[in-house]
Order: structure tokens, then C-alpha cells, then sequence
């Protein structure tokens, strides 16, 4: 079995959209180079064909039958014009030297480039360079000047008729060319439109075709997810939730648009492993989140699998809050107690402050429960948690450690004053009957107090020390209230 994977059929069919898109670009490209290039010689041609025709003008003039012979080449062109024509045919010819028009007016061009033009063209060269020098020789080798002045003038005539054919004959075959160029430059303009259009065709069929596969393929996805009995969201770039199907929706009480573009750490809170909230209609809602991926139509897609677990963490909770307080009271138990003791010492220690410790017992609760019974000794005990309950401040921490006793931690005591004015505030319960069961019952208590660190530094010896002044204030009388000393006797409030 190979271990490379094969690539996904989207993969090949990307590559193929990238292949044509390249192509159809690479082909527009020479195209428009190619239409470009007609372009620039049919403009060439155009100003070459503009001086030929001005040579042509310059001397058709001295060419024709009815035309007098001229007596010298001076007198039918001037030097200027002969320096021109010079300039024009040798420029046309090799190129190199800027050109001109009659008037003076720059005219850039390049040499002649079509064979049939530049044989033209060689021939007409060859006519007026001969022409020129021709001339020169006979006025400086005259013998006799009437016959020569003869002889000269139909050479002249003949050699210009001859040179406003030529010139007429290579206006033509540049016009021609001139003509070529024009029809290849617009030829391959129409072809670049239409490779443009077939392009856009190609290209556009190919996207829409991957886009509509696209969209299926979400919409299969989308029905696969929705048939999960767990929820299952597709998370973003940056842990965003893309998708979510039914199960998920349902499990949060959210619809996937209310879901899209938010992190789950924005409607839930991380508490020991576990995603903990509430949903929207306020039932309480506990997650185990497991991440994973999965093979999307475009690559690899990070998906969360969403398990609900909030019966599971309901029973938690509730076995926990029962192992750590009172089934009747709900007040916390010993088993509660003794941890919250140790931690309340401890920071007592690292912030150098003082912590309040009280030991409450009922008085006279055994005969009521004897004479009313257990249930409203019950009930009875439960107000009086109420009660207890009410009068703590924040961070006060009672718990019930017996049938009618309770032991309360106070941190953040300032001194014993503060310890004093707690301990009464718990007393004050006590100032008035308990309503159970349309009957009034009137009932007390002592409170003894102690304070860390004078007192003790840890748990037993500040309850020994808080029990010892309870039960003082027992002997003294009720309801009363007893601070332990530091050397261990108890004083009254």
C-alpha cells in the first residue's frame, strides 16, 4: 500500500483551471504583441508612403512630355531640395538619419523593410546618385558648350522621368504594404477579442461548474452533519465557528446565524475540562469539546465535536455539594469546613491579617425537639440556618458540625471588636420566635469566639479555643456571648 495519499479530484481541477487560465493569458498576450507590431509598421509605412509621395510631387513637375527640357538639374531642384531628396532615399534606404518633410517637420521613421519596396527603392538610389554625379561630371568635362547644353538637358529630363515612375511605382507597393499592415493589425486585434471572449467563456464555465460543485458539496456536508446526533460545529482561521449543524444549534439554544463568526470560549467558560454556561433560556449547560479534522471539498477542514454532558455534571455537582454540606440545613459540613479552614489560615498567614472563628451551640433545643417532635425540630433548625445564613457577611463561611451546632469562619477581622460585633449579630437571630407551623418557638443559643493567630494558628487549637468559651458562656447564662483570651481562659463580651 502506498503511504502518499492521492490528491482530491478538486485538486486536479484546480490545477486544470490555473493551466487554461495561463494559456488563454499567454496566447492573448502574443496576440496583442502581434497586433502591436502591425500597428507600428502600418504607422511606419504611413509616413514612409507621406515623403515618397512628396518626393514623387517634388519631381513629377520636370517629368512630363509637355514639359520643357530643363537646362540643368539646379535649375528644376535647388540645392536644398536635392539635399533633401538625397537625405530621404539614403535615410529610406539604411536608416539612421532622422528625416524630414519639405516642411521641416521631423518625421521619425525607420528604413524601408518589404523586399519588393527596398528593390524599388535600391534602383532609385542608384538613379539619382548616378543623376547627380553624371551632371557634375559633364559641366566640368564641356567641350563644346551648345551641344553639351542639349545633350545635358535631355539626359536630366530623362533621368527625372524616370525617377518620378520610380517614386510612383514604390508609393504604390508602400501603400499596398501600408494596406497589409492595416488588415494583419486589425485581423489579429478581432482574434485578441475573440480569444478574450472564448477565454472568459472557458474560464467562467469552469468556475461556475466548481462553484456549483462547491455548493453541492456543502449542501451533502451540511445534510451529513445535520443527520450527527452530536453537535458538530467548523471552526474559521482563528477558532471562529464557520458552520454548526442541528445538533449543535440545539445544544447551545442558539441558531447557526446567532453561532457563525464566535468562539465557543465566548459562550462558554473552561471549568475543569469541561465548557460550563447557561443557554439563552437559562437552563444550565455543561460541554466536553473534541477537536478534529476532516477532508473538505477545498482541503482539510478543523471541525469540534460537541458532547453534552450536563446531566453528568449536574450529578457531579450535586454528589459534590452533598459530600460538602447538610442534606437538611444546606449549611456546609465538616467535610467542607476543613478545607475552607486550612486555605482562610493560610492566606491569614501570606496578607499578616486576622481570622474569626465562632462555635454556636442551641440552647434548650433537645426538649423542644422531644416535646414538638422531629419535624419541627427540623424545621426549626432550618430556619435558623436561614437566619444564620442572613446575618454573615461576604466571604463569612457557617457550617453545621452537629445536631444543634454550628461553627462559622470570619476572615478579614480587624481586631477583637470587629470578632464581638459578628458574634452578636449571630446572637440577634435569636431575638425573636420562629414561626413553625402556626406555633411560636422561642429559642437561644451561646457563641464562643476565638481569633487567629492569638488564639491558635490552626484549626483545632482555634476550635478548642472558641469551644472552651462557648461553654463558658453555657455556665454563665443565656443567650451569651464569650470571647477566648489569649492565655486561653474566656472572657465575656
Amino acid at each position: 500500500m502506498s503511504s502518499r495519499r492521492a490528491r482530491p479530484q478538486p485538486y486536479h481541477r484546480s490545477l486544470l483551471l490555473l493551466a487554461l487560465t495561463i494559456a488563454f493569458c499567454i496566447a492573448e498576450a502574443c496576440i496583442l504583441f502581434l497586433a502591436h507590431r502591425h500597428t507600428l509598421e502600418y504607422r511606419q509605412l504611413s509616413t514612409q508612403l507621406g515623403l515618397v509621395q512628396q518626393a514623387s510631387v517634388l519631381v513629377q513637375p520636370f517629368s512630363g512630355p509637355s514639359t520643357a527640357p530643363p537646362s540643368s538639374l539646379q535649375s528644376t531642384l535647388g540645392d536644398a531640395q536635392q539635399r533633401w531628396l538625397t537625405n530621404l532615399l539614403n535615410g529610406l534606404l539604411a536608416g539612421g538619419s532622422p528625416l524630414h518633410s519639405l516642411d521641416n517637420i521631423s518625421a521619425p521613421t525607420g528604413p524601408v523593410e518589404g523586399q519588393a519596396a527596398r528593390r524599388i527603392l535600391t534602383d532609385l538610389s542608384a538613379q539619382w546618385g548616378a543623376l547627380t554625379s553624371h551632371v557634375s561630371v559633364s559641366g566640368a568635362d564641356a567641350t563644346n558648350p551648345a551641344d553639351t547644353e542639349v545633350e545635358r538637358s535631355g539626359q536630366i529630363a530623362a533621368a527625372l522621368s524616370s525617377l518620378a515612375s520610380g517614386m510612383g511605382q514604390l508609393a504604390q507597393q508602400l501603400a499596398r504594404e501600408r494596406d497589409e499592415a492595416m488588415h494583419q493589425a486589425d485581423l489579429f486585434a478581432i482574434l485578441a477579442v475573440l480569444t478574450g471572449i472564448l477565454a472568459s467563456v472557458v474560464v467562467g464555465t469552469l468556475l461556475l461548474q466548481q462553484r456549483r460543485r462547491s455548493e453541492r458539496s456543502g449542501r451533502l456536508m451540511r445534510s451529513m452533519m445535520n443527520q450527527i446526533g452530536a453537535g458538530v460545529c467548523i471552526l474559521g482561521s482563528t477558532d471562529k465557528i464557520a458552520d454548526a449543524n442541528r445538533a449543535a444549534c440545539r445544544m447551545l439554544g442558539r441558531p447557526r446565524k446567532a453561532l457563525r463568526g464566535r468562539r465557543l470560549d465566548e459562550i462558554l467558560s473552561l471549568n475543569d475540562g469541561v465548557w460550563v454556561g447557561e443557554r439563552p433560556d437559562g437552563l444550565p449547560l455543561a460541554i466536553e469539546r473534541i477537536p478534529g479534522v476532516i477532508e473538505g471539498y477545498k482541503g482539510p477542514l478543523r471541525i469540534m465535536t460537541l458532547l453534552d454532558v450536563t446531566a453528568r455534571h449536574l450529578t457531579n455537582e450535586c454528589l459534590q455539594h452533598l459530600a460538602n454540606h447538610d442534606p437538611l440545613t444546606g449549611l456546609p459540613n465538616r467535610g467542607f469546613l476543613a478545607p475552607h479552614f486550612q486555605k482562610e489560615l493560610q492566606r491569614c498567614e501570606e496578607n499578616k491579617s486576622m481570622l474569626g472563628v465562632a462555635v454556636l451551640d442551641l440552647d434548650g433545643f433537645k426538649p423542644i425537639n422531644d416535646t414538638y417532635g422531629h419535624a419541627i425540630g427540623d424545621a426549626l433548625l432550618v430556619q435558623i440556618a436561614q437566619r444564620l445564613g442572613a446575618a454573615l457577611r461576604n466571604g463569612d463561611v457557617i457550617a453545621r458540625i452537629g445536631g444543634d451546632e454550628f461553627a462559622g469562619v470570619f476572615p478579614n477581622i480587624t481586631n477583637r471588636d470587629t470578632l464581638n460585633f459578628l458574634g452578636e449579630r449571630l446572637l440577634g437571630i435569636f431575638d425573636h420566635p420562629f414561626h413553625i407551623q402556626d406555633r411560636l418557638i422561642t429559642i437561644g443559643g451561646s457563641i464562643g469566639l476565638a481569633l487567629a493567630p492569638e488564639d491558635g494558628t490552626d484549626q483545632d487549637s482555634l476550635l478548642k479555643a472558641a469551644d472552651a468559651a462557648m461553654y463558658q458562656a453555657k455556665h454563665d447564662g443565656r443567650p451569651t456571648l464569650r470571647l477566648a483570651s489569649v492565655a486561653g481562659t474566656s472572657v465575656a463580651a
